[in-house]
C-alpha cells in the first residue's frame, strides 16, 4: 500500500512539473572591468611619547587636517570613525592613557591618493590603510551587466535551436546568480606607521612604492528557459 501511494505521489508531481511545454535552458555570462572612483581609507591618530613628552591628540589631529587641506581634499570627504581614550600600554590610566581617533577618508583617484600620502608624510599618524574601493555608479553597472548576460543567454539559445530548424520563443524562466565583485588591490600594500615607525621596523620609510591599481571586475550570470517554436 505504501509503495502505491509513493508511486501516485511521484506521478502527480511529475504531471505538475512538466506540462508538455518544449523549452531550452541556457546560461549567459557578461563581464566588465572598470576603474574605481571611490577609494576609502582608514586613518588612525594616536598620542605617543617623544623625548619623554606626550604629543597630544589635538596636535596630531591639527597636523592631519592641515595635511588634508594642503592636499586639496575637501573636508566633507572625511568622517569620524571613532574617537576617545584607550590604553596603549597595560596599566596606563587617566592622564597617562594614550587617546586615539579614527577617520574614514573618501578619495576618487589614485593621483589624489598619492598627493594625500605625500602631504601626510610629515604627520606622525598611527596607521593609514586602504579598506575598500567601489564605483559611484556601481548599481547601474551591475543591472546593465545582468541585461547583457540575459541577452547572451537568448543568443546562445537561438544559435543552438537554429541547428535543429527551430527558433526561440518567449522566456519561461529567468534566474540570476550572485554577481562577483572583485575589489581593487594596490600594487604595493598601503600601510603607513608614523609615531611607531622605529618599532615597526621602518615601515613608514617604505611608504607606498607605486600607486597602481587593478581594475574592478564585475561578473553577471543568468540562467533562462526559452520556449522552443
Amino acid at each position: 500500500m505504501m509503495i502505491i501511494l509513493l508511486f501516485a505521489t511521484i506521478t502527480t508531481f511529475a504531471q505538475e512539473t512538466f506540462k508538455g511545454e518544449h523549452f531550452i535552458e541556457v546560461s549567459g555570462v557578461a563581464t566588465l572591468e572598470i576603474d574605481a572612483d571611490e577609494l576609502y581609507l582608514f586613518v588612525r591618530l594616536k598620542e605617543f611619547e617623544e623625548n619623554k613628552t606626550k604629543v597630544t591628540l589635538e596636535k596630531i589631529d591639527s597636523d592631519f587636517l592641515n595635511a588634508l587641506k594642503n592636499a586639496g581634499i575637501d573636508k566633507k570627504n572625511l568622517t569620524i570613525s571613532s574617537a576617545g581614550s584607550s590604553l596603549s600600554k597595560f596599566g596606563r590610566k587617566g592622564k597617562d592613557a594614550f587617546r586615539e581617533k579614527s577617520y574614514e577618508l573618501k578619495l576618487s583617484t589614485a593621483a589624489q591618493l598619492e598627493t594625500f600620502l605625500e602631504k601626510l608624510e610629515p604627520v606622525k599618524v598611527d596607521q593609514v590603510s586602504l579598506t575598500r574601493v567601489s564605483h559611484s555608479n556601481i548599481e547601474k553597472l551591475r543591472l546593465d551587466l545582468k541585461v547583457k548576460a540575459l541577452q547572451a543567454a537568448q543568443a546562445k539559445a537561438q544559435a543552438l535551436l537554429q541547428g535543429i530548424g527551430s527558433s526561440v520563443g518567449k522566456a519561461l524562466m529567468v534566474r540570476e546568480w550572485e554577481q562577483e565583485f572583485q575589489p581593487m588591490h594596490l600594487a604595493s600594500n598601503i600601510m603607513l606607521k608614523g609615531a611607531n615607525a622605529e618599532m615597526a621596523g621602518g615601515i613608514a620609510d617604505q611608504g607606498m612604492e607605486q600607486t597602481e591599481f587593478k581594475k574592478l571586475k564585475l561578473r553577471a550570470q543568468i540562467t533562462a528557459q526559452f520556449e522552443i517554436k
